[in-house]
């Protein structure tokens, strides 16, 4: 314990290793042009090897015997240590493991040991590196033999020391690069032909889940096609912007010509190509260099992002001199400075004292000027200079012999030498590099002036916008500016809120050309006392002057938080209604329902952020009526169960937020989320609420006429005059019926079959039922008959209205105002198959209806105007029916029992009359 309580101690120092600030600010002008001039003599001055600014760091590696192979600096400020087991006998060799240290700025190490054995092939000699690709996963590539053929394959891995997947590279002469922007994945370029013809395959990140890699396109390094000239060699190099740049050298073919001595014939000829995410098409070569010289040979030793924009390669120049009969050979270096438009910039000579060394290495800096490394033979020191676009001598500085291995953080311009390991200790010293000018370094940035919110500032979460002003004019470009919520959790990525593209049209250049203007959802903060940062990618703007992409910011440098939030008003649970598209639909539909409502759910908890319990489902979904290839689902926010949580209707604003710009936020990046359908905003649902007053209204008139109709009975028992309310509210149920059968049973593709049969056969039944009743009563008849023969017409429509409800020919027996057309003579028979009729439709028609209508309602998730009015008119209907029904039996009952009364009353009195007739006899 106290052996690692030490070492986390020594780990905090690590957090400002490669965060250090420039400690001077050069008050010397910084030219843009004439870079590396004659001006150097200062070099000849080696300068101390340490200074007050310089960082000791020590790290104790816990496992015995593991030695120091090999570093890997990021730009992020991650230093990985490549640890392994020597072999004594070779030193070329190591043990077949694979042994990571990953230090992070806040001083948190993962230890990464994988459980694989690597083949004899790959660990002696050892050829074998690792290369670090999108969060959480590494590269680790080896060579193998398969079937006595050699090949370059990659083991995935991520940081849990789990391998993911296993990939072929090619041959192992391939060249493996990964992108600058890791998100973009790596590139496979074949060793080119004598043609110079050179394969590429650009191949995806890992899979955030599975770790997979797919190929995501591939083509052809082509050299161009100039007569009389020969393919000699190429190089590789990376664009800030992810993609890659390739380089020909061509020489002029002499003895392929038959001119000679021509003074202007380009002997030597130099083409760039550039290769970018998307396109996957290299574009035309473009001539960057030529010479009439006669060189031996010309060769590129590297090549770097310049910070004013464009690139620099270094290219060495072999040249043989001829002076009074004597010749010698001299090697120079020069820098060749173009844009990825394919424009030549510049051709300019390094000078000697700086080449002159075994071996060196030029650098441009993020913050101006250049930095020089210059190693020497039989020893491991080695001297560095700070030079100003000039070339003039500003600072510099050494590491002794003891240090072996070199490294640097480019971004914040710190450089690192190790000694040589001592049992498990390495010792490292971090050198801070001076820098020429002081503009954005709060966001390791020169670009940047400015933003709003500044660093660590506190904001109101309402801000609907952030800016960025740039101290040169820029133009948006096509990469991102994305907002992250930490998490409080080391191990856990940090929420992405929002993202959005330079040329997505939401991002805006002020008038001033230098300030750039972000939108902000009102859903991104929405956490009060959170922090946030944003990460600026590179190409998010290109320069106005150059139209070369500038570089972004990392993550956790940009950053501020929240303040408190007001108390916001208590609300209810909110039932809502989201819309999944066409692809999501049918993936709802063909897998376990219940699982996909659990999945959204927890998809949401974690996007928005929110306790996963203040989210459920009923279960509830259906078709969407105006696009039917495409399901609704319902979702519950439930209320808060404390002040200090945000409320329902927060929530349920910020959710409809995430889908209405779902493709600038997280919802985009989730297997479910991604599946809905972001034109259809998420919906606040209620049932009857949005309706009320209407269904009150149509309560109120049915009211109206049931009251009207009874007030009628009580006056005219019989109540056939005022069977015409009966008749109409038997219409207007049809009226809603047939409305819900066109309009919304189709929501519900298992009611569509029930409801059809239920309509349909009760009306046939009930037509049927009214010609079988007109038909007897002419032929039967004689006074409907001559009723009939007045008013041949009216029996038709009647006929028809008939089929809705046989109670409709009670209308023709209302004797309603008075009037002939409805007085019809109907026979009792035709009353009493009325009476049936409309007694067998409460069972047939009007209670299956009802069955129906509660069928739907458990099924769908809105439930509006149309079925409720069903509903309701479904229920009226089988009351009044079975009530009047009830009525009916009763005044016949009642009738009947007078009858016998009466019978039986005049039975006796004959009986009476009988005895006092024999009595008088």
């Amino acid at each position: 314990m106290l052996k690692m309580f030490n070492l986390a101690k020594m780990l905090i120092i690590f957090i400002y290793l490669t965060s250090i600030c420039c400690f001077y600010v050069s008050s010397q002008n910084v030219l843009s042009r004439g870079i590396l001039s004659q001006n150097i003599s200062s070099l000849n001055t080696p300068p101390q090897n340490t200074s007050p600014q310089d960082i000791w760091y020590t790290y104790e590696e816990p496992i015995e015997g593991l030695k120091r192979y090999s570093t890997h600096a990021l730009s992020e400020g991650i230093l990985m240590i490549w640890m392994a087991f020597e072999v004594k006998e070779d030193p070329s060799c190591m043990l077949p493991y694979f042994h990571l240290r990953v230090i992070e700025r806040t001083g948190r190490i993962t230890y990464i040991d994988l459980n694989y054995t690597f083949p004899p092939e790959a660990v002696c000699p050892v050829n074998m590196i690792f290369m670090p690709l999108s969060y959480n996963y590494i590269m680790i590539i080896y060579v193998r033999s398969n079937n006595g053929v050699k090949g370059k394959y990659g083991l995935i891995i991520n940081y849990d020391s789990e391998i993911k997947s296993e990939i072929y590279l090619g041959s192992v002469n391939d060249h493996i690069i990964s992108s600058v922007i890791s998100e973009k994945g790596f590139i496979r370029i074949e060793d080119h032909g004598k043609r110079g013809i050179a394969a590429w395959h650009w191949l995806s990140a890992p899979d955030i889940t599975t770790g997979k890699v797919v190929e995501l396109g591939s083509g052809e390094f082509s050299v161009p096609n100039l007569l009389s000239y020969t393919f000699v060699n190429s190089f590789n190099f990376k664009l800030i912007d992810g993609g890659f740049g390739y380089a020909y050298i061509l020489k002029y073919n002499e003895m392929g010509s038959s001119i000679s001595n021509d003074p202007n014939i380009q002997y030597w000829k130099i083409y760039i190509s550039f290769l970018r995410e998307g396109t996957y098409s290299p574009t035309t070569p473009s001539l960057v260099y030529q010479t009439t010289t006669k060189l031996n040979s010309i060769a590129f030793k590297s090549c770097f992002y310049n910070n004013d924009g464009g690139y620099i390669c270094i290219v060495s120049l072999n040249n043989t001199i001829t002076n009074k009969d004597q010749s010698r050979t001299e090697v120079n270096y020069y820098q060749l400075e173009f844009l990825t438009t394919g424009s030549f910039v510049q051709f300019g000579a390094v000078p000697k004292v700086i080449s002159n060394a075994d071996d060196f290495d030029l650098i441009s800096l993020i913050y101006g000027g250049f930095l020089v490394e210059k190693y020497y033979t039989n020893t491991t020191a080695k001297n560095f200079y700070i030079l100003d676009n000039n070339g003039n001598y500003k600072s510099g500085g050494s590491f002794g012999p003891e240090f072996v291995h070199y490294n640097m953080f480019t971004r914040n311009g710190t450089l690192l030498g190790i000694k040589e390991q001592t049992g498990n200790k390495l010792e490292i010293l971090l050198k801070p590099l001076l820098r020429l000018n002081n503009y954005g370094a709060e966001y390791d940035n020169p670009a940047i002036e400015s933003t709003k919110p500044a660093i660590h500032e506190f904001i109101d979460s309402s801000i609907n916008e952030i800016t960025i002003k740039y101290s040169i004019p820029v133009r948006l470009s096509t990469a991102n500016i994305s907002i992250f919520q930490l998490n409080g959790d080391l191990y856990e990525p940090n929420l992405l809120r929002q993202t959005i593209s330079g040329d997505s049209k939401l991002c805006t250049v002020g008038s001033d050309n230098h300030t750039v203007h972000i939108p902000i959802f009102s859903s991104t903060f929405n956490q009060q006392n959170s922090s946030y940062h944003v990460v600026i990618d590179n190409n998010f703007v290109i320069s106005q002057e150059r139209n070369e992409p500038l570089i972004g910011t990392n993550e956790k440098v940009w950053m501020f938080s929240t303040k408190p939030f007001k108390t916001g008003k208590h609300s209810e649970s909110i039932t809502g209604l989201l819309r999944l598209n066409e692809e999501g639909s049918s993936k709802f539909l063909q897998t376990n329902q219940s699982e996909f409502f659990n999945n959204i759910i927890q998809a949401f908890s974690k996007i928005i952020p929110v306790d996963e319990q203040r989210i459920t489902t009923n279960g509830k979904w259906q078709n969407d009526s105006t696009f039917p290839k495409q399901v609704l689902l319902s979702f519950t926010i439930n209320e808060a169960k404390s002040a200090m949580e945000p409320s329902s209707k927060t929530i349920f604003d910020n959710l409809g937020t995430l889908i209405k710009r779902k493709g600038f936020t997280a919802l985009s990046n989730n297997e479910y989320t991604s599946l809905i359908d972001e034109s259809a905003s998420f919906t606040m649902t209620s049932y009857f609420g949005k309706f009320l007053p209407l269904i009150i209204i149509y309560l109120i008139s049915i009211i109206i006429l049931i009251i009207l109709y009874f007030l009628a009975r009580r006056k005219n028992p019989e109540g056939r005059n005022m069977a015409i309310f009966e008749i109409a509210l038997i219409v207007q149920d049809f009226a809603v019926d047939l409305t819900f059968t066109l309009l919304r049973v189709n929501n519900t593709p298992h009611l569509v079959i029930p409801n059809m049969v239920f309509l349909i056969v009760p009306h046939v039944v009930n037509f049927l039922l009214a010609i079988n009743i007109f038909l007897s009563e002419v032929a039967t008849n004689p006074m409907f008959y001559t009723w009939f023969s007045e008013l041949p017409t009216l029996l038709s429509i009647c006929t028809i209205f008939s089929a809705i409800d046989v109670l409709a020919i009670n209308t023709l027996t209302s004797n309603l105002f008075g009037l002939k057309v409805f007085s019809a003579p109907l026979s009792q028979r035709s009353r009493n198959i009325i009476l049936w009729g409309s007694f067998i439709n409460i069972f047939a028609e009007d209670i299956p209806q009802l069955i129906i209508q509660i069928l739907y309602f458990n099924s769908v998730v809105t439930y509006d105007l149309i079925p409720s009015l069903v509903l309701i008119s479904g229920g009226l209907v089988i009351m009044n029916k079975l009530i009047l029904r009830s009525f009916h039996m009763l005044i016949r009952w009642c009738h009947r029992h007078d009858e016998i009364i009466d019978f039986n009353r005049n039975r006796h009195l004959s009986a009476g009359s009988i005895r006092s007739i024999r009595s008088n006899v």
